[in-house]
């Protein structure tokens, strides 16, 4: 039973610390609840990046726009064009860091109501090279509109705090590399969905606990089978 226990402790430990990692690998762009997002667009603060639009009378809409090193690639079901939906470097989007990079949805639905399939925010480098991806990968998700109005923003999204890492390190390799967005979305019947991209408040906090609790565990179990070691045999 003695050796038991620091086996059973270290194997919990070991589960913990690989459920705490796969969680974070899954959370890429995050979405922030109760975080304001601030009226913006063309020229303001937040920036259009991304507007989308379902066709005619059709209810899903997809599109992005990409850099290939010398212009913005555009694709997709775009809404508008041109100042709308465009390639922005950090200091377009008025960003400081990639911590406090935020992206804000405007909902301008008809039935006031979409399901939001992919969101997937690319940093290209200045030769068009993908140096950073980050997902959402809690789709497809319901989200209703909460403010009404153009310019406004429903919902924000942010990375979590290894991905911001990551892009940090890319702005570092190559500080005029340009964000771009892809989206799909269903139950959009018509109308159009803006992205903006703009600096947060507050860096987004990673949780740790798991990790740093399973760390404790396997911690305990090494000592414990350290002073099993050292203790004499009658």
């Amino acid at each position: 039973m003695s050796r038991l226990f620091p086996r059973l402790l270290l194997s919990l430990a070991a589960l913990l610390a690989v459920g705490a990692a796969a969680e974070t690998a899954r959370a890429d762009l995050i979405l922030l609840p109760g975080q304001s997002a601030p009226q913006g667009g063309v020229g303001k603060t937040p920036e259009s990046v991304l507007s989308i639009q379902s066709p005619g009378n059709t209810t899903n809409a997809h599109g992005g726009v990409a850099w290939n090193g010398s212009q913005d690639v555009i694709s997709g079901e775009i809404a508008k064009q041109g100042e709308h939906t465009k390639t922005l470097t950090f200091g377009q989007a008025g960003l400081t860091n990639a911590s406090g990079l935020r992206i804000f949805m405007d909902i301008e639905d008809p039935d006031n109501d979409l399901i939001l399939h992919e969101l997937t925010l690319t940093a290209y480098g200045s030769n068009g090279a993908i140096l950073f991806q980050g997902s959402f990968t809690a789709g497809p998700q319901f989200f209703t509109e909460l403010a009404g109005g153009q310019g406004h923003g429903d919902y924000v999204f942010g990375l979590d705090a290894i991905q911001a890492a990551r892009l940090q390190a890319a702005f570092e390799s190559d500080p005029n590399l340009r964000l771009g967005l892809f989206a799909r979305t269903s139950d959009d019947t018509g109308s159009f969905t803006n992205f903006k991209l703009g600096q947060g408040p507050e860096p987004i906090p990673e949780p740790m606990t798991m990790i740093l609790f399973g760390t404790g565990l396997a911690g305990v179990a090494a000592k414990v089978r350290r002073r099993k070691r050292a203790a004499p045999r009658e």
